[in-house]
């Protein structure tokens, strides 16, 4: 019997045992990653999954379909599904490697240059810090605090993500945050935007709620160790002592808000913003 033709019967197996008794899985995708609890996080390229996924609940009354009527189509759609897993594991997941491979060296010499004052312990800390804050702006629908701390196609991103959740009336409970490990693994300056790449380890607990608190996705019983590739943006030129968009004197250089028209004053220019964020990996631990 060869591999492929096995790996087939295998998914045949699982899909009878799996659908059979009709079990209610977990959720299928999430935000920050997968909640089935050691798969690869859903999270791609700068983003986290936008959907909140779905699931399928089997019933049957008097009226409803045979069991065989609703098996048969789901067990096609499992088989898919498995299949193109088993694909990309033999692929290998190969964005994160290409991502991580195509970075730029890291030169603390050439960035101390352009920084003198950069130490990686202050930016180690300042980095995991802006990443709690992201994570507690998105629980909390903090749009302003959350604003301050990423790039705008981020921004614009999660606040169409956070749109969803609350249509859907959920809540992403992150909570418990623990730096495992920190490392930085690249470094490009360009067009006076300095962006170090690093290598982040962090516990928590992740988890989807509804209107009534009922956890809906996830687990909050066990925490998660996740495994990101994260870049964070610096602007090396000097920030604006007038409002881009009205034109009025700015009396503190480092305000956020302009005070006579109230727009954000685009932080990404001037302080270490994120820019990307990838799972690369994660687990219950």
């Amino acid at each position: 019997m060869n591999k492929k033709l096995k790996n087939i019967l295998i998914i045949f197996v699982i899909a009878f045992i799996t659908l059979m008794p009709f079990y209610h899985p977990e959720a299928d995708s999430g935000f920050d990653g997968s909640y089935s609890g050691g798969s690869s996080g859903g999270f791609s390229g700068s983003s986290w999954s936008s959907s909140g996924g779905s699931y399928y609940r089997g019933s049957y009354s008097s009226g409803s379909s045979s069991p065989i009527v609703v098996f048969v189509p789901l067990t096609v759609m499992l088989i898919l599904v498995a299949i193109a897993i088993i694909n990309s594991k033999k692929q290998g997941n190969t964005m994160p490697r290409t991502f991580l491979n195509n970075l730029k060296p890291y030169d603390i010499n050439k960035l101390k240059e352009i920084l003198p004052n950069f130490t990686e312990e202050e930016f180690k800390q300042e980095a995991y810090d802006i990443y709690q804050k992201v994570q507690i702006a998105w629980m909390n629908f903090d749009y302003d605090n959350m604003r301050k701390s990423v790039t705008d196609e981020m921004y614009n991103m999660y606040k169409s993500q956070l749109t969803t959740l609350s249509v859907k009336k959920q809540t992403n409970i992150m909570k418990d945050f623990n730096l495992l490990g920190f490392n930085i693994r690249g470094m490009e300056i360009k067009d006076n935007i300095i962006s170090l790449t690093v290598i982040m380890q962090v516990e928590c607990y992740d988890y989807i709620v509804d209107k009534n608190n009922k956890v809906v996705r996830g687990t909050d019983k066990r925490k998660v160790i996740y495994n990101y590739a994260m870049t964070f943006n610096k602007g090396i030129s000097e920030k604006p002592n007038k409002c881009p968009n009205c034109n009025a004197p700015l009396e503190n250089v480092n305000s956020s808000k302009c005070p006579y028209c109230d727009s954000v004053i685009i932080s990404e220019n001037y302080d270490w913003v994120l820019a990307k964020k990838q799972v690369l990996s994660q687990r219950y631990k």
